[in-house]
């Protein structure tokens, strides 16, 4: 019996994600090259995560991607939330809720940006971390400042 209650429990842990917060899929986008995004709603705090791909299994050309967030509502520009060079992939916490666009800026790159809506926890854990999946330093994006 005990034994039983034991492995059900290891079951249960293993079963729980790791950052055991709220997460869900607002938008995604994918593309090659150069693009503005529609619109999109999301409320404080979200994520973006972003991938960069070589367009073909061949194509040995220096990927590069830039991610500009605009507010759709005015056009103000909000800051740059991804700039890599290569293929990779990351994520940047964004404290600042409204409607947005992105402009992608992308160069011998196939991209895919996801847009997740987060509660608290979540982002809380992703506040604590000093690096993103990816190559820039966590900086979320406060109210009212643009980096």
């Amino acid at each position: 019996m005990i034994r039983s209650i034991l492995i059900a429990l290891v079951l249960l842990v293993l079963a729980v994600p790791a950052h055991a917060g709220l997460e869900i899929t607002l938008r995604e986008f994918r593309g090659i090259g150069h693009s503005d995004t529609e619109a999109f709603s999301a409320s404080a705090p979200w994520v973006i995560e972003w991938w960069s791909r070589p367009p073909t299994a061949i194509d040995h050309d220096p990927a590069h991607l830039e991610v500009y967030l605009y507010d759709a509502m005015t056009g103000e520009f909000l800051g740059r939330v991804v700039k890599h060079a290569g293929v990779g992939r990351g994520d940047m916490l964004i404290e600042r809720g409204g409607r947005f666009r992105f402009r992608v800026q992308g160069q011998a790159t196939r991209w895919e940006l996801r847009v997740l809506q987060i509660d608290e926890e979540y982002a809380e854990r992703l506040r604590e971390t000093h690096r993103p999946r990816g190559s820039s330093p966590r900086r979320p994006l406060l109210p009212g400042r643009a980096p």
